[in-house]
């Protein structure tokens, strides 16, 4: 059985092997590709929608606990989700 996970975008339940998961570190919000950082992570759908609402939402910091610095690193991260797609 595969364990399921929230997306912090749409706050529809997945796969973890269908979701991204992202972690804070020193308050950079990074790619975990390898899914097994220490630490809070956050999962997201590889879907620039759910990006967005994720950032409109500010679920981000709310999820990791953290604040989170994004406005330089998420058009790194909606470039690496739209090569996903």
């Amino acid at each position: 059985m595969n364990p399921v996970r929230t997306c912090v975008g749409c706050r529809q339940h997945g796969n973890r092997a269908d979701l991204l998961r992202l972690v804070s570190i020193q308050g950079l919000l990074s790619i975990d590709s390898a899914k097994s950082l220490p630490g809070r992570g956050v999962w997201l759908h590889e879907s620039p929608s759910c990006l967005q609402t994720a950032i409109e939402r500010s679920a981000f910091s709310r999820s990791l606990k953290v604040k989170v610095q994004l406005p330089t690193q998420i058009s790194d991260l909606a470039k690496f989700i739209e090569q996903a797609e």
